[in-house]
């Protein structure tokens, strides 16, 4: 019977874009089992294609909205024009920043010049680009100055949007309440023509709930949020001290 397991990055997967070797091992013991391996994130397609996608199956980026298989689009939930300049109104609005997030481009909205080069660190200069013009949009990070304004944008996009903070460092990711990592996750499991009871994620913040919605087995890493280990089937390890593998040994996976 043919398994699939979504893996959330960071926090879970992986710490400050490095894997910990017991996931490393984790992944491979899965590839050579056959089962289907899929990174959910929040993050953008290029950063999760740079470098997880040589270890896994595919990527359920964007929260959901933007889906690869074997390094090739599947899918992609863009915004419309109208849902775009909403949220570029709102965020003006709210004297705050963001960061919209293209197929292979991230762009710049009000951000100042720290904030910008930090984003071209992370995501290197080349993938930062300043028009937005005649390009899909499939999410966007959030940036604020202070936990204060963090708090006022959480409470001023409740309705539309689950905000998982980037651990206080001034920015955060969000995942759209219309289209999130649950419904990537529903669309992967038609796709492969999968039960949920042989779907496996984990995950450790907010924005994860919706995966454990739409799987049977929702684990929770040990340093996950309360709200997530309270929706999930197990709550393994944390990640520096082997979660995911304690967590498949439990499963009776590997």
């Amino acid at each position: 019977m043919q398994k699939i397991f979504f893996f959330d990055i960071d926090g879970t997967l992986a710490i400050r874009g490095v894997i910990p070797e017991s996931n490393l091992k984790a992944l491979q013991l899965l590839k050579e089992r056959g089962y289907l391996t899929f990174i959910c994130t929040g993050r953008s397609p290029f950063y999760a294609q740079s470098l997880f996608s040589h270890l896994v199956s595919g990527l359920v980026t964007c929260n959901g909205r933007y889906i690869l298989y074997q390094g090739q689009k599947l899918h992609g939930e863009a915004f419309s024009k109208k849902e775009l300049l909403y949220y570029q109104n709102k965020i003006k609005d709210l004297n705050a920043g963001a960061m919209f997030v293209s197929d292979e481009v991230a762009i710049p909205y009000l951000l100042d010049d720290k904030q910008i080069q930090e984003i071209q660190n992370e995501y290197g200069p080349s993938h930062i680009q300043e028009s937005i013009q005649d390009l899909s949009f499939y999410t966007f990070d959030l940036f604020y100055h202070s936990l204060k304004q963090r708090d006022t944008l959480i409470e001023a996009f409740k309705e539309e949007l689950v905000i998982n903070d980037h651990g206080g460092h001034g920015s955060c990711d969000c995942s759209t309440i219309g289209f999130d990592k649950g419904d990537g996750i529903a669309y992967l499991l038609n796709y492969f023509d999968i039960d949920r009871d042989n779907a496996y994620a984990f995950g450790d913040g907010y924005n994860d709930q919706a995966m454990f919605r739409e799987v049977g087995h929702g684990i929770a890493m040990g340093n996950a949020v309360e709200e997530l280990k309270q929706k999930a089937t197990y709550i393994t390890d944390s990640i520096d001290c082997d979660g995911i593998m304690k967590a498949l040994q439990h499963e009776g996976i590997v």
